[in-house]
């Protein structure tokens, strides 16, 4: 079985060989860990292999983990919140998380607004995209992206930095590249109506199955769960 720091290499590998097929610089792809139902001692061992950057999809997690990891004495640790985020739950993220990836309602806008701005910080955020409009999936519509993206650039305690998006299942990677393809051409869509580019600096895209194809189309962030850490046990 390949240790963490094994699997973080190959990884690696593939990033820097993706980035050339596109002239890419690798330093501009983030490796983000996906750390759901990982345990503290993986996380421990991810931090040991040189991963610094982790993503949880339930704040609970999330906030448990942290713990974890701040008292066995990592300081330079950055967090970030990747699942469905419920408005409830903002006062525990906000301060405190790294980047929001899935701010998808004017409605959970506004309440980060609020608790940023009692806490004095602008929370960096990043707007979900549902592409394929699927049920079971959280995120505002292409259609609906422009107006959100004007009414978070109105909150001054927030810090719009891109986009991020999930695309539907499927064991083909090639699958997921229309759908990245999307996300970039809505980003562009965006700067065309005025917004500008340093709001639109991150497509947080591509997941164990697809971040090769992922980092050809243009993702900044990757979050890998199963590549990095091995098969669930």
């Amino acid at each position: 079985m390949p240790t963490i720091a094994q699997r973080l290499r190959e990884v690696t590998q593939r990033l820097e060989a993706a980035c050339r097929r596109r002239g890419r610089d690798p330093r501009s792809v983030l490796i983000l860990a996906a750390t759901k139902t990982r345990s503290p001692e993986e996380l421990l061992a991810a931090l040991a292999a040189g991963i610094r950057h982790f993503g949880e999809n339930y704040v609970q997690e999330l906030l448990a983990k942290r713990e974890a990891i701040d008292k066995a004495g990592y300081t330079n640790v950055s967090w970030h919140m990747i699942g469905h985020l419920q408005r409830n739950k903002v006062k525990y993220l906000v301060p405190g998380v790294a980047l929001i990836h899935s701010l998808d309602s004017v409605a959970l806008a506004e309440e980060i607004e609020k608790r940023a701005a009692r806490a004095g910080v602008r929370q960096p955020v990043l707007l979900e995209v549902n592409l394929a409009a699927e049920a079971t999936k959280s995120g505002v519509s292409p259609q609906e992206l422009p107006g959100l993206a004007e009414r978070v650039l109105e909150l001054p305690h927030l810090d719009l930095q891109g986009l991020m998006a999930m695309p539907p299942y499927s064991e083909d990677p090639e699958d997921s590249r229309p759908h990245f393809r999307t996300l970039r051409a809505l980003a562009d869509s965006l700067r065309d109506r005025g917004i500008p580019t340093e709001n639109l600096r991150h497509l947080s895209m591509g997941m164990s199955g697809d971040y090769e194809v992922a980092i050809e189309e243009g993702a900044t962030i990757i979050r890998l769960g199963t590549v990095l850490f091995g098969p669930r046990g």
